[in-house]
């Protein structure tokens, strides 16, 4: 477990330093380090990290972790055959490959699974991913400033292990419907759903404006993060929505939020008494940061680790063992009784036991082409379904914001192939450029491919405040049918 703790933000890093106190952590070191306009220019980094551990060189370098905060990161939920533990890493990049937007070879992933649903046909795991680029770029300024990346960490997973070590998690997968945690930074709303102590979904937006806008902002916020988290939770409700952060801010969220979410239980958490740091109000900011230090700690929540993602486990292939066991006792035991055919004898065991690697060899291609085939198709049946166009029309008209500030008109849909994926293309006129980016945002979020598109501005037929239109087109996601037919 590394006692230095970063967390990677697109605007800043926060930077810490400190241990576990019983159910407290206890920082000694929390200090932001401002990020320049140019991502890739990290030499003022760099330095400062230098000047606050000195102690890092080429010799002896000091291990960090990072933190990726929930929007740096892409979140999936993906539906699997019942295979066994050892294989669900090699097919979940099969399907990741056609679920993702970009080549899965251009991402680093981990993924955790869900739990398990009573007589489900299907397993269910939660695939996460960040740009290999910006692993690469965390990679290398940590090597500049002396230090080494141990572990690549996600924010929801930590703030959670946070909580289990504070005794605020409740035990169990049936807890009477699913929990919400709201980290509320004064720079940004953090949102994560557990069913007891399994992270279901995690979803970030932005803050307030003014105080007297905090509980409109986090109502807008858990609305939109429950529709786009409702592939996972489903049908369940929400028992407990945990705000965690400063008083002043808590303090402003009424019991109306309660009434307008299941009349979940409302909890008020004051992350002072889960990080002890100095500086006013700054424990909120580094609570997901103080949970990374806990990493170590036998914590039950499962985490998200880029640096060390879940693989299948090496096959061990004793053949080669046995012959060559056979072989060399085979040499010492005519060694002593022939001894003047002994270079005859090794030579001829050494072209053995070449010939048994290459066929070893042989048979591990023949078995792995045989595992390929069965497994793309599984994944064939599995996507091979109709799309519901209606039920997708109905799915995008709550993905709106529900205001005047934008519609949508051609809409026209398409399937790729037989049975394959469905797209939807459609022209979006908006008042503002930023109505159409948010539209797309939380099309994204739901699990919707959008396509690049360009802004054309000029007025609409309907009326001339609507001056931005975009043609956007939509790839479905994939396995949603299912998923809610099974729900």
């Amino acid at each position: 477990m590394a006692e230095i703790v970063i967390e990677w933000d697109r605007e800043r890093l926060l930077v810490v330093r400190g241990r576990s106190a019983g159910q407290r952590v206890e920082l000694s070191l929390a200090e932001a380090l401002p990020r320049g306009e140019n991502a890739e220019d990290t030499l003022d980094i760099v330095q400062r990290l230098r000047q606050l551990f000195p102690g890092g060189n080429e010799k002896r370098r000091l291990a960090a972790t990072i933190v990726f905060p929930r929007q740096q990161v892409t979140v999936h939920r993906v539906q699997l055959p019942p295979v066994q533990d050892s294989e669900v890493p090699d097919l979940l990049r099969m399907q990741a490959a056609l679920k993702l937007t970009v080549p899965v070879e251009a991402v680093s992933l981990d993924f955790t699974p869900l739990p398990l649903q009573a007589g489900a046909a299907t397993r269910d795991v939660l695939l996460v991913t960040v740009p290999n680029e910006q692993l690469s770029l965390v990679r290398r300024t940590l090597g500049d400033a002396g230090l080494d990346l141990s572990e690549a960490r996600v924010s929801g997973y930590c703030v959670a292990q946070l909580l289990e070590s504070a005794g605020l998690l409740r035990d169990g997968a049936d807890v009477g419907g699913v929990d919400v945690v709201a980290v509320m930074r004064r720079d940004f709303l953090e949102l994560t759903f557990l069913r007891g102590r399994t992270v279901l979904f995690s979803h970030s937006g932005a803050s307030w404006s003014a105080a007297d806008a905090i509980e409109k902002t986090l109502r807008a916020e858990l609305s939109r993060a429950r529709m786009s988290a409702a592939d996972v939770v489903g049908d369940l409700k929400i028992g407990r929505i945990v705000l965690l952060g400063a008083h002043e801010i808590t303090s402003t969220v009424t019991d109306q939020l309660s009434a307008r979410f299941d009349g979940a239980v409302i909890e008020r958490v004051d992350p002072a008494l889960l990080v002890s740091v100095e500086g006013a109000g700054l424990a909120v900011d580094v609570v997901a940061a103080a949970g990374a230090l806990l990493s170590g700690a036998g914590s039950s929540v499962q985490s998200i680790d880029f640096a060390n993602p879940r693989k299948a486990p090496a096959k061990r292939d004793l053949r080669r063992v046995k012959i060559l066991g056979g072989s060399l006792a085979a040499v010492v035991l005519f060694a002593g009784i022939w001894s003047y055919r002994q270079g005859r004898i090794t030579d001829l065991t050494g072209k053995n036991g070449r010939l048994d690697a290459e066929n070893a060899e042989i048979r591990e291609l023949v078995d792995a082409g045989g595992k390929d085939l069965e497994w793309a198709e599984k994944i064939g049946r599995w996507v091979d379904r109709d799309v519901e166009w209606l039920d997708e029309v109905e799915r995008l008209r709550r993905l709106m914001p529900g205001t005047d500030r934008l519609f949508v008109d051609n809409m026209t849909f398409a399937t790729v192939q037989q049975g394959g994926v469905g797209l939807v293309r459609f022209d979006a006129w908006a008042k503002t450029e930023s109505e159409i980016n948010d539209f797309s945002r939380r099309l994204a979020e739901a699990g919707y491919r959008v396509k690049p598109y360009e802004t054309d501005v000029r007025p609409a037929a309907a009326s001339q405040e609507y001056q931005i239109k975009v043609t956007m087109e939509l790839v479905l996601p994939e396995g949603r049918d299912s998923a809610e037919s099974a729900s």
